[in-house]
């Protein structure tokens, strides 16, 4: 094999892995019935794994280390540390994790308030079901985050 074959054919394959690799996805909110209500709906898809989940901001910070997963879903009002206080953290220990915030609070000012703190996409709780795996997917590939005019999926 020529040396611009086995590039050729190393570079596939690594394309192909990467392809194939599942995009993995840490939960954070302060409601455990609601972890359990997403992971059950993110595990129906074979693209996607649940590394783990959190119920506090600092167990963000600390699951995100330990797992680094692709992406953070991260509720902005948890008590204690609060997913908006919890985004630019996020961003300053791991720059390149794709954080998704939720909420059930659907207003302007906390879509802007999500993406001024470095979320790369906001996502209403009230439409996770038709919003949130074309979320997860666009972060996974590097969509560009932070989009100008309609900040939600």
């Amino acid at each position: 094999m020529m040396i611009p074959d086995l590039i050729a054919f190393t570079l596939a394959a690594w394309a192909v892995e990467i392809m194939m690799k599942p995009i993995s996805v840490l939960l954070g909110d302060d409601n455990p019935a609601f972890l359990r209500i997403v992971t059950r709906f993110l595990q129906e898809h074979d693209d996607i794994v649940v590394v783990g989940a959190a119920g506090g901001g600092e167990e963000v910070l600390a699951l995100t280390q330990d797992l680094q997963p692709d992406i953070v879903l991260i509720d902005l009002a948890m008590p204690g540390l609060s997913g908006l206080e919890t985004i630019p953290r996020l961003r300053a220990v791991l720059p390149e994790v794709g954080i998704i915030a939720l909420t059930v609070l659907d207003t302007n000012s906390y879509r802007q308030a999500a993406l001024e703190a470095g979320a790369d996409y906001f996502v209403p709780k009230a439409r996770l079901n038709t919003d949130l795996l074309l979320a997860i997917r666009r972060v996974a590939q590097g969509a560009p985050s932070r989009q100008e005019g309609d900040k939600s999926v």
